[in-house]
């Protein structure tokens, strides 16, 4: 049995680990989020549906593995295998049209890999590609008698098209690369006319299916619609790939004839090696955390958000409001409100939400605060806008909307779409019970939902007038706990004391005890906005509470900024006199 030079296994083996390291600590969370848009259903409709399309089977493939991202470590594993794999291929491909034992110079082959580094890919549909075309110009390079491999070829580049454009431009690269390359060493003139003629049939071939086959625009004919979105640019980084393949051909080229020297292969190491640990340390997504949120939001974990907003710095605003959806959640709102770093009104929700995260996060305050009609159109137009329509996600909040409105054949649709997925059908089979009104009227969650939705009309959108709609769900339900905690911490945080008073007037008669945030709103507000002892006395303020702020009055003017912060930095009297009032997003 034939040995493998250990040197290119040594270096293949680098970029697997490196890859893997790369994506498991870097994007994991990102591409669990991106699962939800790619939703595989197993039904032959489904199948026959994408094989019809240019590339279907490709994005068949790509639905079916990314099923699985949601599973511990396999998106990384699997993107470093996608990484891999091609980069194999290609090394394979160039020594075999070099008819070398070695390249010489391997590090070259490994040069487009680190752009995927640097351009991660949503879909994996572009590197499933990718290596089906190269592996075919390998198997290209196999056949040794020449009409046999033209007419090789032509098959492959043929078959290539329909299963998994742009796969077929991938191999028709390769197998002209090889032919030329055979032509200049003697191989033959005809060689790279061959070559050249192969290439033009992978350009004609799109030309001619567009109007003949499928009735297509230009761009999907030749890349199908499945690597990208549609309706997006292509993305910069798709050139910068196929450039670098070029670049990485040409520069194997010239140094074709070069002899490695000794010292080549540890210094070629080492620059792989120091290349990786750059890219693993400082190649974070700028949104990981608020991703992270996002999928423990999935899992029900708003403890672990809660707490872990609370241990480590929340960085944008995207996280900020997972934090404040999770201590809602939790009821430890009060007490966390100012201990997060507080930015405005869109670190309660998003601001007219357009992005994927933005509209469910909308959709998760919405249902929170019980405004259901809200959480069902921010919902609905994320399905909507995602690509083939579907975000199963998405698709079980609308299910939940549906049943709490009793619209229940509605509801009975999408979970008859998501009884098709495995991951999600054990879930489906729980909801439809739900689906017989007298069961639906049983269950608590709904029961209580139900009880909480708006009675009168409430024309504000949350995500545009958050205040108005606020103050719209507490006049119908002044009982509605989430409203009433997002409410006043809204006023609490722009400091208008008048308006949340008024909330607090309500409240007196009860026997509720007053979070301590509240009691120290109360505390300035009689000393600082109106004097009145006896309004003051009518609320229950904890002595503690009271001592220390008549301590902080006490010593406000004369401790240093710092140990002051450092003493009384958690009180809402400090925030009110020394904390900068957010700014309020324009009308």
């Amino acid at each position: 049995m034939k040995r493998l030079p250990p040197y290119p296994c040594l270096l293949w083996s680098l970029v697997f680990l490196g890859s893997f390291l790369f994506f498991e600590l870097n994007y994991r969370y990102w591409y669990r989020f991106m699962e939800q848009y790619s939703l595989f259903l197993y039904r032959w409709d489904y199948f026959a549906d994408l094989c019809v399309q240019v590339g279907g089977f490709n994005a068949w493939v790509t639905a079916w593995v990314t099923q699985f991202f949601q599973l511990p470590c396999f998106a990384p594993l699997c993107l470093a295998g996608l990484l891999t794999l091609p980069g194999v291929l290609f090394s394979l491909l160039l020594k075999r049209s070099f008819n070398e034992s070695s390249l010489r110079a391997p590090l070259l082959s490994l040069c487009p890999w680190f752009l995927f580094w640097l351009y991660p890919v949503e879909s994996i549909a572009f590197l499933l590609a990718l290596t089906a075309g190269l592996g075919s110009a390998c198997l290209y390079t196999r056949v040794r008698k020449a009409p046999l491999r033209y007419l090789a070829g032509f098959a492959l580049i043929t078959l290539l098209y329909p299963l998994a454009a742009p796969a077929h431009l991938a191999a028709a690269a390769g197998i002209l690369l090889y032919e030329c390359i055979r032509a200049a060493r003697g191989g033959g003139d005809k060689a790279g006319l061959w070559g050249l003629g192969l290439c033009l049939w992978a350009l004609v071939l799109p030309l001619a299916a567009m109007r003949t086959v499928y009735v297509v625009p230009l761009r999907e004919a030749f890349l199908s619609k499945h690597l990208f979105h549609p309706e997006y640019p292509l993305p910069a980084s798709l050139w910068y790939v196929a450039t670098s393949f070029l670049a990485v051909a040409g520069l194997a080229y010239v140094f074709r004839r070069r002899q490695a020297r000794p010292r080549e292969k540890p210094a070629c190491i080492s620059l792989l090696v120091a290349g990786m640990i750059l890219g693993v340390v400082f190649g974070r997504h700028p949104l990981e955390q608020a991703y992270r949120y996002d999928w423990l939001a999935r899992q029900g974990a708003w403890e672990r958000i809660a707490r872990d907003a609370l241990e480590h710095p929340v960085k944008d605003k995207d996280a900020l409001v997972y934090a404040n959806l999770a201590h809602a959640y939790c009821r430890s709102y009060n007490e966390a409100l100012l201990q997060l770093p507080q930015i405005g009104e869109e670190g309660f929700i998003p601001r007219d939400p357009k992005t994927r995260l933005g509209l469910i996060q909308a959709a998760e305050v919405s249902w929170l605060l019980n405004h259901t009609n809200s959480a069902q159109r921010f919902a609905f137009v994320g399905v909507l806008s995602s690509e083939r329509n579907v975000q199963p996600r998405l698709m079980r909040r609308l299910i939940e909307t549906y049943l709490v409105n009793e619209e229940y054949k509605a509801a009975e649709k999408y979970i008859r779409i998501l009884e098709k997925s495995a991951l999600y059908r054990r879930e489906m089979q729980k909801l439809r019970p739900l689906l017989d009104p007298e069961t639906a009227s049983q269950t608590e969650w709904i029961t209580q939902r139900r009880r909480l939705n708006p009675t009168t009309d409430n024309p504000y959108d949350p995500t545009k007038s958050f205040p108005s709609a606020l103050a719209f769900l507490l006049d119908d339900h002044p009982d509605n706990p989430a409203a009433f905690a997002y409410g006043m911490g809204y006023l609490l945080l722009y400091k208008e004391l008048h308006a949340f008073m008024h909330y607090m007037e309500e409240r007196k008669g009860t026997d509720e005890k007053l979070p301590t945030l509240y009691q120290e709103a109360i505390c300035i507000y009689y000393t600082a906005v109106e004097n009145n002892p006896e309004a003051f006395r009518s609320y229950a303020v904890d002595p503690d509470v009271y001592q220390r702020y008549r301590e902080y009055l006490q010593q406000s003017g004369s401790l240093s900024p710092t140990l002051l912060r450092r003493r009384y930095g958690d009180a809402y009297y400090y925030y009110a006199q020394f904390v900068p009032t957010p700014e309020k997003p324009a009308s």
